[in-house]
């Protein structure tokens, strides 16, 4: 009866080892998803903290352009109604150019942040 026990390790060796690949394949699995995420989160941070610190940029650059139009004017309530009026300008040609301004240049950013370690072993 020696032919069964052969077939036994046989069956035995190959079950523990397509365990081990699958187990190694969720361990896999868990760090990609786990450098994926962290990848996202870093760049909603460092976007988060870079739109911050260009409000503050449009905040002052806003005030001093509402301070020069009210030079050139000599009247206050003209030189911030113009700065307004830039700003107005502004947000409507973002709002019109949204997907090519913001919307497509986002979702590139973060399809390239996720997708970095697929490119790299291609290449």
């Amino acid at each position: 009866m020696p032919f069964p026990e052969d077939f036994s390790d046989y069956f035995s060796t190959q079950s523990r080892i397509v365990k081990e690949y699958f187990e190694t394949r969720l361990q896999l699995l868990k760090l990609q998803s786990a450098l994926a995420v962290s990848r996202i989160l870093t760049l909603l941070i460092v976007l988060t903290i870079v739109g911050i610190l260009f409000l503050f940029v449009l905040l002052f650059f806003g005030l001093a352009l509402a301070w020069y139009i009210s030079e050139l004017t000599g009247n206050r309530v003209l030189g911030f109604s113009g700065a307004a009026a830039a700003f107005f300008i502004l947000m409507m040609i973002i709002i019109f150019f949204r997907k090519t301004i913001l919307q497509n240049p986002i979702i590139r950013l973060f399809i390239h942040a996720t997708t970095k370690d697929i490119t790299d072993e291609q290449e």
